[in-house]
């Protein structure tokens, strides 16, 4: 007689995610999570995260940033219609605040701070054993240290950037700045930002040199400053060159072409007189002139206008050539019409819409010329203007112990083992997962 054979049990315990396709998604859900997090929690992964912030900070060195340099970004978006709103989009052109730059940044963190969970209670562990203190225990303790500075450069940025400010000005050679918030065109501030400095900054001239290129070689600012209606310092800003007076700080950001086109209507009131600042590249900058008390409604006045300074002139062509100031030339549009000034508007651009064009041509600097309806415009001057980045950064105090914490500890834990005999440390249950 054949025995029967024993009988199998099929039934398995119910998962506790459930049973069927959705129990299955939910169970590789955890472990696709479960094997990011290891990764997220090695060094390795932390660096790199690292080197992808320094590549996006790189970018923000290479493009002209929103807070520092609002006109270069205007000039730039002019210049390249085509890649400019895709970087816009990406935040490039306010590259620390962008998602990527967040993303990064918050990934990186969790990586230092998940790995720090586990090595510090195994280093705390392995200094309760007598055996396992030597130098290669020590140097752990170094390594640890140099991740936490991490957190307190975090600590410092933040404080930095809820108590400080950054803004950005435009000033005229020949004109000034007094350091208070209404006067900014840009401005930034913190949470816990406290009251202006109120200083005074007057910008007695501007020079700049080139590349035979035509890049920027460089260019500075002379500068005095006042406090209270005393002269108190008499500088010049540069490119890498600040100004620090009472913790704020003023950099050289940029700089542009400030011509002045007079308009008189025709009855002789003058309307427009003063430097306009245009924003581009030195060789080839646009500039947009409105005078809304010329006249009401439909009679209002408005110019789009571009400066060259060393134009290329053949028959009936005109080019941009050079920064250097040689020939100078503005071609002007006058229009005439509705401004729109009861909405918002970019101070950059002219709404042409309900305009009429009544002129347009070339004008040297101290050529005059009437148009067919009696308006008069005149090249009467031009000056430069210097573009300057004003910043109050209170945490930098702790930004700066943070690198010196940092490194410290970065070389005792690299150099500590190798001062004497070799020592290894037991592998850590923790550390090897």
């Amino acid at each position: 007689m054949i025995a029967p054979s024993p009988v199998r049990r099929t039934d398995q315990s119910p998962s506790p995610f459930g049973g069927g396709q959705g129990g299955g998604i939910a169970i590789l859900a955890l472990r696709v999570g479960s094997r990011a997090w290891r990764e997220l929690r090695k060094m390795r992964t932390a660096i790199i995260l690292l080197a992808i912030l320094a590549l996006l900070a790189t970018v923000g060195t290479l493009l002209p940033q929103l807070p520092q340099n609002p006109r270069g970004v205007m000039g730039y978006v002019l210049r390249h219609p085509v890649t400019a709103p895709w970087f816009a989009r990406l935040g490039l052109f306010d590259i620390f605040s962008s998602w990527p730059f967040i993303v990064v940044a918050v990934l990186m963190y969790t990586s230092i701070g998940a790995s720090m969970f586990i090595r510090v209670p195994a280093a705390w562990r392995r200094a309760m054993e007598p055996a396992q203190r030597n130098r290669g225990l020590w140097a752990e303790v170094a390594s640890i240290i140099f991740h936490a500075s991490f957190f307190i450069l975090l600590v410092g940025v933040v404080f930095g950037k809820a108590a400080g400010f950054l803004g950005n000005v435009a000033v005229v050679e020949g004109d000034s700045f007094t350091e208070a918030r209404a006067n900014y065109d840009n401005l930034s501030e913190g949470r816990l930002a406290t009251q202006h400095a109120n200083f005074q900054v007057k910008v007695d001239s501007f020079s700049a040199s080139y590349w035979p290129s035509g890049a920027p070689r460089d260019f500075t600012s002379q500068v005095r400053i006042y406090d209270g209606g005393r002269l108190v310092e008499t500088k010049s800003i540069q490119v890498n060159h600040y100004v620090d007076y009472r913790g704020v700080k003023i950099y050289q950001a940029g700089f542009g072409w400030a011509p002045t086109l007079k308009i008189e209507t025709p009855d002789g009131r003058v309307v427009e007189d003063t430097p306009t600042i245009f924003v581009g590249d030195p060789q080839f900058a646009n500039g947009v002139i409105k005078a809304p008390s010329a006249g009401p409604g439909d009679q209002q006045l408005g110019a789009t206008a571009i400066f060259m300074p060393d134009p290329q002139i053949a028959d009936q062509s005109i080019a941009p050539g050079t920064p250097q100031l040689r020939n100078p030339i503005l071609l002007v549009r006058l229009y005439r019409g509705d401004l729109h000034l009861n909405r918002p508007q970019n101070v950059f651009a002219l709404d042409t819409s309900n305009m009429d064009l009544r002129w347009r041509g070339a004008l040297r600097v101290g050529e005059s010329v009437v148009t067919p309806d009696g308006y008069r415009l005149s090249f009467t001057g031009l000056k430069r203007y210097t573009d300057l980045t004003i910043n109050k950064d209170p945490g930098i105090p702790i930004v700066l112990a943070a690198f010196i914490i940092g490194l410290s500890a970065l070389l005792i834990s690299l150099y500590l083992p190798l001062l004497g005999p070799e020592q290894r440390l037991s592998p850590s249950r923790e550390l090897t997962g």
